[in-house]
């Protein structure tokens, strides 16, 4: 036997004998003792990660640097953030390819004919929703309206038989004599959970690919002759209408843009419930985590990459999705950038009594008033 392979023999006794050892009963660590280590661990982690929140929130804040000189100035000082907005949802890397759409007539009413309509995205995926197109002659004003979660695009239109929070906003809006087309998002938590984390693991994310396909609505209503392409707003409820936000932050085109039940103050909603709401960080839905959100953007952020552009949002007092205080307090920062550039009434709040629904009625006069041919954009 070598003197090497006798050292290996004695280390592998010594080793066995030091595994098998077991302290004697009155050494042991008690499940309380055990317990007590790891909270005290976890403890220290979480006040690491809220002093770490709380310095993203003034990082995020220094980092903005708006130019009020005039509507052009802002419009140039902001534009590099649409970028940061597309890569911190997961990234714009997504081809354009020819829309090809496919039209197929479903229902013909006095007051508007509606379709199915799918059109190509990129690659192999597919924009569906609902157009509803009004009777008469166009161009019309066109308005995207988006469902929230277990929405779909034939209830926004009316074409399903059971009501729901949505009101059928797109029906009211074709009645009111707007071209609309209603997308399907995925609208359960659970569908968006399972090809989210399929995306997270090719590095990207559901909702930017969902993003895109909005652009590509944008692409293919631009292109209809029975739509003014300098007239198309987006209104949506829920995650719909955090989906239209990201829309008119991202794309210059829509003209004005309804939030319902979605403007937040970030920061509470997604970490701090309370009576009053609840914080996505209390729920299964993960989706609605983004990478170093807290120190590029919180809802005022994204929101300010829409103006000059009006913007709506419509909160019910009795949401407990937002908490209509906070999401009104929020909302502040907006207001006085509007206001700044001398363009206040183009940022309207608007309050009522109800629970998280769309309203639909002062949101409709909104795009009335920046929409209809008889008030053109920017001229109010």
């Amino acid at each position: 036997m070598t003197r090497t392979s006798s050292l290996v023999r004695l280390a592998s006794v010594s080793l066995s004998l030091t595994i098998g050892t077991v302290a004697s009963p009155g050494q042991t660590a008690a499940d309380e003792e055990v317990e007590a280590q790891q909270q005290a661990q976890y403890q220290e982690l979480d006040r690491y990660f809220d002093r770490q929140v709380n310095e993203a929130d003034r990082q995020r804040a220094r980092s903005w640097r708006r130019n009020f000189s005039s509507i052009k100035d802002y419009e140039k000082s902001v534009e590099p953030w649409r970028a940061k907005l597309f890569e911190m949802l997961g990234g714009n890397s997504y081809p354009n390819s020819p829309l090809r759409p496919q039209e197929q007539l479903i229902a013909e009413l006095p007051t508007h004919k509606a379709y199915r309509v799918w059109f190509a995205a990129f690659d192999e995926v597919r924009t569906y929703g609902i157009l509803l197109v009004p009777a008469g002659r166009g161009p019309f004003p066109a308005l995207i309206c988006v469902h929230g979660m277990a929405g779909t695009p034939e209830g926004v239109c009316g074409l399903s038989a059971k009501a729901d929070y949505h009101n059928r906003f797109g029906l009211q809006a074709a009645q009111r004599g707007f071209l609309v087309f209603a997308p399907l998002d995925m609208n359960s938590p659970a569908k968006r959970k399972w090809l989210d984390k399929k995306a997270i693991l090719v590095g990207q994310r559901l909702q930017a690919l969902e993003q895109f396909k909005l652009v590509r609505l944008m692409d293919y209503l631009g292109a209809r002759s029975d739509v003014d392409a300098k007239r198309i707003g987006a209104y949506g409820i829920s995650w719909g209408g955090r989906t239209v936000m990201n829309l008119a932050a991202l794309d210059r085109r829509v003209a004005a843009c309804a939030i319902s039940g979605h403007f937040n103050d970030l920061i509470p909603k997604m970490l701090a419930s309370s009576p009053r709401s609840t914080a996505y960080i209390d729920t299964p839905e993960d989706y609605a985590f983004f990478n170093n959100h807290f120190r590029l953007f919180n809802d005022a952020d994204v929101v300010s990459l829409i103006c000059p552009r009006p913007v709506f949002i419509e909160q019910g007092r009795k949401d407990t999705v937002a908490y209509w205080e906070a999401s009104e307090r929020a909302f502040q920062p907006v207001k006085e950038i509007y206001e700044k550039l001398g363009i206040g009434e183009r940022a309207v709040y608007s309050v009522f009594e109800g629970p998280h629904e769309v309203h639909g009625v002062e949101a409709f006069a909104f795009f009335d008033r920046w929409l209809k041919p008889a008030a053109p954009p920017g001229s109010k």
